[in-house]
């Protein structure tokens, strides 16, 4: 047995041993840290403005949100103002905005380059302009731009990168011209962009340009008769398959959204699944839900998803197809994953609806989540159709709308 002696100079060094590592500790800073906290959305949306129909799509440009649908008014304050189909809210406030071209049929997705917002969906006329199907409108005015095509099917996803606009759906031939679920048009002169030779065998329901490249995601076996299942990539220079993104993704490709080095698929199935992979398509975790993720996006380290699911697995799957190997969590509509390990993040606004989420968006700059869908309210708090979710970080707290364009 050994003795330790203790004299009165080393009792008084041990005194201060808590001290010495507090300080210790508070001057290392927050590297030293395990695990660092991620800035989740507050779980209590923001008040904002509503619809009486769905939100189908949404994408956020600056401090606005341009939604999408099938609604024909948005909810002020309890009072109906019309909005065919198209609006615009401001994401810092809620409020809704003057700009109001009206669309005569539904708006299944959004895109915006530049000054111009695209829309897509089963409409003939916007603005009381032809444009069956496809339209380009001022992101400013509302006036419908240049251009104007015959879509043989129906538009369901746009993106714009690469100086063009590309449309997936489920489409035969645009301006009488073959085009497998998958076109091009040019930005600078609004026309058809016969060089790009993207198609898809099955319904395109993805679309998102990032980089160099195309991410292509749908119910498809084969792009450009290559077999790339589900979810692929093509080249942005001239619609050629990227063999470097080769997934192996098991079911239909709803959404993605793509960081500096993830890509992040929301995917259908047997129930529903968030699945990270590498830019070489290596695929880094999976998580399981018991319904379609319809919507994706990335804020702060946490992946968000929306869809139609009411239980979400609170640990990783062991590969791509196996179920839960743990107690689902209650998880309706929306939840938050640990975007690097694929954990499920304690993040429950608690949404309603049978189809809930549809469609969803960051701003990283405000720190704002933007949702839409089928849902009607989060726990006590009525959101029909629209929500928007704040980081603390950027403040949490927000005012009412106050105006009614």
């Amino acid at each position: 047995m050994y003795r330790v002696r203790i004299t009165r100079s080393s009792r008084s060094r041990w005194r201060r041993l808590p001290v010495l590592l507090l300080a210790a500790l508070l001057a290392a800073g927050p590297a030293t840290a395990a695990v660092a906290a991620i800035p989740l959305a507050s779980a209590t949306p923001a008040r904002t403005v509503g619809f009486d129909g769905l939100v189908y799509a949404s994408v956020q440009v600056g401090t606005t949100v341009y939604v999408g649908g099938s609604f024909r008014n948005a909810i002020v304050g309890g009072r109906q103002v019309p909005r065919k189909r198209l609006a615009a809210v401001d994401v810092r406030t809620g409020d809704l905005l003057p700009w109001a071209p009206p669309a005569d049929g539904t708006v299944f997705a959004l895109a915006a380059s530049g000054s111009s917002l695209y829309a897509t969906g089963k409409f003939a006329t916007v603005a009381g302009q032809p444009r069956p199907g496809l339209a380009g409108i001022h992101l400013a005015t509302g006036a419908v731009g240049p251009i104007r095509h015959t879509i043989a099917g129906t538009g369901k996803a746009l993106a714009a990168g690469g100086g063009r606009l590309y449309l997936g759906g489920e489409f035969t031939a645009v301006d009488a011209k073959p085009a497998r679920n998958l076109a091009a048009f040019r930005l600078s002169d609004a026309t058809l962009d016969t060089g790009f030779r993207g198609e898809a065998d099955g319904k395109v329901q993805s679309l998102t340009s990032a980089g160099s490249r195309l991410y292509v995601g749908g119910g498809f076996k084969h792009l450009n008769d290559t077999a790339t299942a589900r979810l692929g990539a093509l080249r942005l220079s001239d619609g050629q398959v990227d063999s470097g993104f080769h997934p192996a993704t098991p079911y239909p490709a709803l959404a993605v959204t793509v960081t500096a080095d993830r890509v992040y698929a929301g995917l259908s199935g047997v129930g529903g699944r968030v699945v990270a992979y590498r830019p070489d398509g290596a695929m880094l975790w999976s998580s399981v839900t018991d319904g379609d993720i319809q919507a994706i996006a990335y804020l702060n380290g946490a992946v968000y998803a929306g869809g139609h699911f009411t239980v979400a697995c609170p640990q990783r799957s062991r590969t791509a197809t196996s179920w839960c190997p743990a107690t689902l969590r209650k998880q309706p509509k929306l939840a938050a994953w640990d975007a690097a390990t694929g954990a499920l993040l304690d993040w429950n606004p608690r949404s309603n609806g049978k189809w809930g989420v549809l469609t969803m968006n960051a701003n990283p700059r405000l720190g704002v989540i933007t949702v839409g869908g089928e849902f009607t309210s989060f726990g006590s708090h009525d959101r029909p159709r629209f929500a928007q979710f704040r980081t603390c970080r950027y403040g949490c707290g927000s005012r009412p709308p106050e105006r009614a364009p």
